[in-house]
């Protein structure tokens, strides 16, 4: 499962939302709140963000601040996510020591 299976959407105005997709073993569509710090990892995973305006409807997000370029370039392509890599994912998200460093790395 790549980034483009992952719909990430966030509050017009604000850096909170949801994501979801559609489990690769099941197919049935999984939704999951996405705080601050969920959508930093899913953007910097190259998932593409959506919003949402107040009444809940999926409009253009337009950040308030420009992104800087990544001084780094495009990434390359790499290997798809498998669901080893789902789930791992899932339970890096859910430790708050490994999104603090992630989010302080230079």
């Amino acid at each position: 499962m790549g980034p483009e299976s992952i719909l990430l959407q966030v509050m017009r105005g604000g850096r909170e939302g949801t994501y979801r997709f559609d489990c690769p073993t099941c197919m049935e569509p999984v939704e999951k709140r996405a705080d601050r710090k969920i959508v930093a990892l899913l953007v910097s995973a190259g998932v593409d963000v959506s919003g949402r305006s107040p009444g809940g409807t999926a409009e253009m997000f337009e950040p308030d601040v420009e992104l800087p370029e990544d001084p780094r370039g495009p990434l390359p392509p790499g290997p798809a996510f498998s669901i080893d890599d789902v789930i791992d994912f899932h339970f890096k998200l859910e430790n708050e020591h490994y999104i603090e460093q992630f989010l302080t790395a230079q």
